[in-house]
Formats: C-alpha cells, structure tokens, sequence
C-alpha cells in the first residue's frame, strides 16, 4: 500500500466529514442523516428544553426517503381533492368511485417514488439515505403500492352489484363484452400473480431481479389507464400536470435501471488480482484498477458484472477491504449460478465496478466515540473494511466487533480479523461468538459488556431476521433508533 493512495483516501475522508468541496465523490452516504446525528449527541434544543432535543430524535430516526414519500402522496391528495371540489356533476367524495380514484392515484404516486429509489444513481440515492435503505424503502411500500392498486378495483364492485351489471365482467379476463373491461381484469390478475412471485423469500437473486424488472411496465399500464379514463385527473388541469410528472419521474427511472444502466451508466475498471477461497461457501474477488481508482467509505457496497459472461449480471456485493488500498476486495457468499461461478475467475480477467453505494458506514456516526459492531456470517464483510480502514485513519475510538458464526468452520474471518485487531489506531475488544456453542447472541449480553448507553451506536449486519431481531432488543433496551443502524443481506 503506497502513502500516496493512503493520503488521498484519508484526505477525501476527511473532507466529507468536513463537508469539503471533495465532498461530492463520497454521495453514496447521506448528508442529511449526518447532519442529524449531529444534532442528538447531547446538544439541547433550540429551546433549550427535552421537546426539542425529543423532535430532533424523532426527525432523525425518519429516513429522507419517508419524507419524500408523504410529499409526494399529500401533493396528489391535495391535488386530487382540489379537482374533485371543482367538478360540477361529480360523483360525492364519500361514493363508491370517489374513494378508488383517490387510491388508484395513491398507488401510482408510490409506485413512482419506488421506481426512482432504485434507479442506482449516486445523484439521487442521497435523496433516501443511501441504495440500502431506498432498497428497504422498496421492499415495505411496493406491496402496499400493489394493494392500493387492488382495492381500488375491488371498490367497483360493490356499485356494480347494485346496478345488477356482472361482478366477473370485473374481475375474470374478456368475461365482458367490453374490451377495456377485459384488457383490465387481465391486468389485475397478471399483478396478483406478479406479487406474489416478486416477494417472495425463496427466490433466487436472478429470478428476483428479472420480476422486479416488469414493475416498470405495470406501472406505466396502470398510468395509462388512469390517465385517461379517470374522470377527475382529465377534468382538472394542476392534477392531471402533477401525474404526468409522476408518470415521466417512474418511466424514466425504470428505463435507467433496467434497460440504459449496464450500458451507460458510470463504471471502474478492474481486473481480478486473486480469488482466495476462504471456505466451502465464501470467496473473496480482489481486484486491480486498470485506470481509475474508486474511491468509497468503508462499508459501502458495489454491484460487479463480469464483461465476457453471455449474461451481462449485476450483483451486489460488500466491499472487504479499505479505502486507503489500492486494490479493491469484496467478499461473497456463494448462492447462486453467478456467485458459485467466480472461483472460475482467472487472474487478469475483466470485471466492471458500478458505484460505490450505501450508507452503511461509520462516517454516518462520526460524532459517536463509542461503536458496537455486529456482523453475523457473511454480515462481517463491511466490517473487515471498516476495520482496515482503523489502522490508517489516525483516530481514536472504542470500538466492540461481534463475529457471529454457527461454529468455527463458519467464521472465516476470525483469523483476519484478530491479526488486524492489535493495528487499529482505535482501541477495539473483538469477541467470536459460537451459536451453536453458547446460544443466539442478545443485545443485553453485548451491552453487558458495553455499558453505559450514553453515546453508543450500534451497526448491525446479517440476515435480515437476525438484523430485526437485534435492532428491537437494542431498542428495548432504551437505545435511540438514531443510534441504531442496520444493513440486511437481502437483494439489493
């Protein structure tokens, strides 16, 4: 590792914390959050008074994509609520139809906002804190987004009853005569199918990734239809602007991600350096820049294609190493066709880096001196990164690193880990915990050890049930949620 490349990381490092000029290669972590961590570390209120130290915790603990998201749904209930108050011979706000249009639009707002969280722009991932919470975002509003879509069509059946038409002419494909009516029944049944499909726990990440691809055409369907059958949104010119805005934002973004992004979208250049198997399930890829390096906080992730392989895939993968190297490392658990291929990898072979992405970095707590780390199997990738990067950064923390693994044979990186330990520049107390030993880890037995509370953050990584599992010990502890942050291995 030459000083020059450890100057420069640690340089750039700094100046995002500063809030330097530099400051613009690191976007993948969120400013806002940063901000508002600062404001929670002990600093009273602009009153001087618990209420407001309580409010700041409160906005801090809300991630920035939340905000825009009740933004965007109260622009389109004013909106809607504007134009059905300007209609002369409407259907009353509180009939059937009223509700349903109101929640169709709903559905569409969401479905829009979802689409530019995952687009996998480092302009815009700041906007929702970071791909990885933008990713959670996703995967908690995207059935919601559905099952708007789906009440809306199910409150049209009742008015349907009771003018004696055909509830199947509704809901079964071509039933009725007309063929929009068909066109639409076909519609629901492709969402209900798809819905299903898509979140779905056991799918494998290919799988996962082509389904959630066909969001984009739903949506622009469904916009479509509402576009120019619903009578308020053609009736009232501001809702019917603040739609098509909705509908440009969703159909540009999906057009990005899933059709423009592998081939236009800004990429590093890396060729494999060495493939280390560390055990039957894991590998680690380190790669050699062949122009640009990629600079990163320690933490982040990165989705890796592999130019020369028939099917151009991206996959997202933890980075293992430090800022201050010069070759880039990323550790994998080997699940899938693309992940059990890579021991195939040669030296010299190309591969392509998009990113870097996440806000999973202790940069997000630089105003905490006292840090728990907690990485569970594969979950202990980010922290190797963070932890090499603590033998180069010239401060001083405490800091607590949990290894959770079933047995030995599973903890691949213990013996890493307790070579880098003695380095760091922060003082750090590593334990290895065996599960099948001692039993599931709690947050009362971490924070026995800890003790006290005042200024702890906790960093969490793992599966996500034990990631939910630990977050809401930590929190029934009396440990502020701005002061826990979580990364669950799901699909990025």
């Amino acid at each position: 590792m030459g000083p020059s490349i450890a100057g420069e990381a640690k340089r750039a490092l700094s100046l995002r914390q500063g809030g330097g000029s530099e400051a613009l290669a690191f976007d993948a972590a969120s400013d806002w959050e940063v901000a508002m961590d600062a404001g929670t570390t002990g600093e009273r209120g602009t009153d001087g008074s618990a209420t407001g130290r309580g409010r700041r915790r409160w906005l801090s603990s809300v991630a920035p994509g939340w905000w825009l998201v009740g933004g965007a749904l109260a622009v389109t209930t004013v909106l809607w609520g504007a134009g059905r108050a300007a209609m002369p011979n409407g259907e009353p706000f509180l009939s059937w139809l009223g509700p349903s249009l109101l929640i169709s639009a709903w559905s569409i707002t969401l479905m829009a906002v979802l689409l530019l969280a995952t687009t996998r722009s480092r302009s815009i991932e700041p906007l929702f804190g970071g791909l990885d919470r933008a990713v959670r975002l996703h995967r908690r509003l995207g059935p919601l987004a559905i099952g708007l879509m789906l009440v809306h069509v199910a409150l049209y059946v009742p008015p349907a009853v009771e003018a004696g038409g055909s509830v199947a002419g509704l809901l079964v494909p071509f039933w009725s005569s007309h063929m929009v009516e068909g066109f639409n029944a076909l519609i629901l049944w492709v969402v209900i199918a798809w819905t299903a499909l898509a979140y779905s726990r056991r799918l494998r990440y290919e799988a996962w990734l082509s389904l959630h691809g066909l969001l984009g055409p739903i949506f622009l369907l469904t916009s479509a239809h509402a576009l120019s059958a619903g009578p308020t949104i053609t009736a009232y010119e501001p809702l019917r602007f603040w739609m098509w805005i909705l509908v440009l934002v969703g159909a540009a973004s999906w057009l990005y991600r899933v059709v423009l992004y592998r081939w236009i979208a800004p990429r590093f250049r890396y060729a494999v350096r060495a493939v280390d198997r560390r055990s039957d399930d894991a590998v680690d890829l380190v790669l050699r820049p062949q122009s640009r390096r990629m600079i990163y906080e320690p933490g982040t992730f990165v989705f890796v294609n592999r130019p020369r392989r028939s099917r151009r895939e991206l996959h997202p993968f933890s980075i293992s190493s430090s800022p201050a190297e010069r070759d880039l490392r990323v550790s994998v658990r080997m699940v899938g066709d693309f992940t059990r291929d890579l021991p195939s990898l040669a030296p010299g072979d190309p591969v392509e880096v998009f990113g870097p992405f996440g806000g999973f970095t202790p940069h997000r707590y630089a105003h905490h001196r006292r840090l728990v780390w907690i990485g569970a199997g594969i979950g202990i990738t980010p922290f190797l990164g963070m932890l090499r990067f603590e033998t180069t950064n010239d401060d001083f923390r405490r800091i607590w690193l949990w290894y959770v693994a079933r047995d030995a044979s599973h903890a691949p990186y213990d013996g890493e880990i307790r070579e880098i330990v003695p380095k760091a520049d922060s003082y750090v107390d590593y334990e290895l915990w065996l599960s099948g030993e001692r039993g599931r880890l709690t947050a009362s037995r971490v924070m026995e050890t800890v003790q006290p509370l005042d200024d702890v953050a906790v960093m969490l990584c793992g599966s996500p049930g034990f990631v939910r599992d630990m977050a809401r010990q930590f929190a029934a502890l009396g440990l502020p949620p701005e002061r826990i942050i979580a990364e669950d291995f799901h699909f990025h």
